[in-house]
């Protein structure tokens, strides 16, 4: 099974390249073309995923977790029914229903190898892109790639085919949002900056929208009754209607909602006035992003496209606003769906033989940028005090990849045997030598240093794959010593952790 999945925060989709070539969305055993990325736990052995667990989320919150994606490279761990799961073992179960409903929609063996391309935002850092690795490792998943979800986008927008054209990716999903610029040209797709914010999204724009709603029908009820927002069950309902009626009003003038609680009823005529007027400051909020990206691309760059990616850029708001920035009016197939297509496209690449027809026909060549500066914690020789450490970014942000660089560090003890390696990366949109402006990807520690008076010579070399995977090594110059590496990633599980989620998770009963 080859297989592109866009692992999304609120909904996900998996697609595949038929036999005649073309790629197709593969739909879930209820029929639906996305899985909403919702699961619950009903028992130590018993989960539920996707749309079942977001009906059942209301009447047991506790056990049940949405937008996970958000939590990935960090440690945030969950506990349910005296069992401690992580964001990479979530995503596992995630994975593995989708791979389920694949296998049933394919007609596939249910022990025939899974190989996958699987997308993530375009900003993701080092640390989530590892976690995404491992959750796939822990769902039996053999990675192809993880490709950034705009160009994966591009891809499915056959962006590739269009001769020089620089273009725009606005991604505004349920959870995120990413804006990308990238270059088409001769069956290639070059990224030339990214930008975005992992915590913007519809998600958002339905919580507000919910809140409107609830007070309106709380403005019904005895002023001394009890909070509506404590009604898990309702906020649960309201916020699905919400979710339809933000999804019909794309097409559509008004859609209307009815709210029941303590005898009355509350009907509603939403517009798009009201959900503009929710939205407004959250799609302020990207056109800030995309202004910093274009300011990064450089003042001379023109865009020639703009492609809208993400069941949020429905928004009639986002359409009006970018056709009032660039003149021209964004492209919007299929956002929801774009992605996984995509990303089945560049699956079938990758895997179909160069003589074979379809659509690898043609390989085409992804080049994607590092989203965020990458650099080596390092102690100022020049502090009198000796106490100054500051972060020497080696790779900067946005550039190419795959990546490579070096820098020289000396040892600083007579006979010193170890060294301590610690790899930051920029935490904000800004890039900073400062500590606290960075976060910590890496933490390790070279061995096997030979007794060497102080001032000996260290290389390290940091490598960043084209899937924005790190690995680092070292040498010491005078003996030409390979180091060797013990080291952790910060946010994702260890071994040990990794196969104790594999063999929990493994023995779950998944439903939907």
């Amino acid at each position: 099974m080859i297989l592109g999945i866009d692992l999304g925060t609120t909904y996900s989709a998996v697609a595949a390249v038929d036999a005649s070539g073309r790629a197709r969305v593969l739909s879930n055993r209820l029929g639906e073309l996305t899985t909403p990325s919702c699961v619950q736990f009903t028992g130590k052995a018993d989960v539920l995923v996707g749309q079942a667990a977001k009906e059942e989320r209301p009447y047991d919150p506790d056990n049940s977790v949405v937008l996970i994606k958000r939590q990935m490279g960090t440690d945030y761990p969950l506990e349910f029914h005296g069992v401690i799961h992580t964001p990479e073992s979530i995503s596992s179960i995630l994975l593995r229903a989708l791979v389920d409903d694949a296998r049933e929609a394919l007609g596939a063996l249910t022990d025939e190898p899974v190989r996958a391309v699987i997308t993530v935002p375009a900003y993701f850092g080092l640390r989530e892109r590892e976690a995404t690795q491992q959750a796939a490792e822990l769902a039996g998943i053999e990675v192809l790639e993880l490709v950034a979800e705009p160009v994966a986008a591009a891809l499915h927008y056959a962006a590739s085919d269009t001769p020089g054209r620089t273009m725009l990716v606005y991604d505004l999903g349920g959870g995120t949002f990413d804006c990308t610029v990238l270059r088409c040209a001769g069956g290639s797709v070059t990224v030339l900056a990214t930008d975005g914010d992992s915590h913007l999204g519809g998600a958002e724009i339905d919580a507000r929208l919910c809140d409107v709603l609830l007070d309106r029908l709380a403005e019904l009820l005895p002023e001394d009754g009890d909070h509506l927002a404590d009604d898990a069950a309702l906020v649960g309902e309201t916020r699905s209607l919400v979710e339809i009626a933000k999804r019909n009003l794309a097409s559509r003038q008004t859609h209307r909602v009815t709210l029941r609680s303590g005898g009355r009823v509350l009907r509603v005529e939403m517009d798009r006035a009201m959900v503009e007027g929710a939205s407004r400051d959250m799609v302020d909020r990207t056109l800030v992003i995309v202004e910093r990206l274009l300011a990064t691309v450089g003042a001379g760059t023109r865009i020639d496209e703009v492609l809208l990616v993400g069941g949020s850029s429905r928004l009639p708001s986002v359409a009006a606003v970018l056709t009032a920035r660039f003149g021209r009016t964004p492209l919007l197939t299929d956002p929801e769906l774009a992605v996984a297509l995509g990303a089945a496209v560049r699956a079938d690449q990758l895997t179909r033989p160069p003589t074979a027809t379809g659509i690898s026909a043609t390989p085409v060549h992804a080049v994607s940028v590092l989203p965020r500066g990458v650099g080596l914690l390092v102690r100022d020789s020049h502090d009198p005090a000796g106490l100054r450490e500051f972060v020497q970014h080696l790779v900067p942000a946005n550039a190419p990849l795959p990546t490579t660089a070096t820098a020289s560090f000396a040892t600083i003890l007579d006979n010193q045997s170890s060294v301590r390696v610690q790899v930051f990366e920029q935490a904000g949109a800004l890039t900073s030598d400062e500590v606290e402006h960075n976060r910590r990807v890496l933490d390790g520690e070279l061995t096997g240093l030979p007794e060497l008076p102080a001032g000996a010579r260290i290389d390290v070399t940091l490598h960043i794959g084209l899937d924005g995977r790190l690995t680092v090594a070292a040498r010491e110059v005078l003996s030409r010593t390979e180091l060797r590496l013990e080291a952790y990633v910060d946010g994702v599980v260890d071994g040990a952790t990794a196969e104790r989620l594999s063999a929990s998770t493994n023995s779950l009963t998944i439903r939907q």
